[in-house]
């Protein structure tokens, strides 16, 4: 059982690992107003219910650790916080 929840955890960080690279593609992308809204709006939504699920197996505090780190690990937002010269 251990190992299937270690699964499940995994397979639900690769979901909000694609959810967020998605939406910030959808921030430099091209679409238009209400259409990008809607779209960065359901890829948040999808990382919510991911973080649920995630809770149900590792705990509140753990789950919203696992969503920070992909957040603060992804390529944009590294590139982001590196200082221009």
């Amino acid at each position: 059982m251990q190992q299937q929840n270690g699964s499940e955890v995994a397979r639900l960080r690769a979901q909000i690992e694609r959810e967020h690279e998605s939406m910030c593609f959808a921030v430099t992308g091209p679409a238009l107003g209400a259409a990008k809204h809607w779209f960065i709006t359901r890829r948040m939504e999808v990382i919510g219910t991911c973080q649920q699920q995630l809770a149900r197996l590792v705990g509140e505090q753990a789950s919203m650790q696992i969503v920070l780190q992909v957040m603060e690990n992804s390529p944009e937002q590294k590139r982001e916080s590196t200082p221009h010269e």
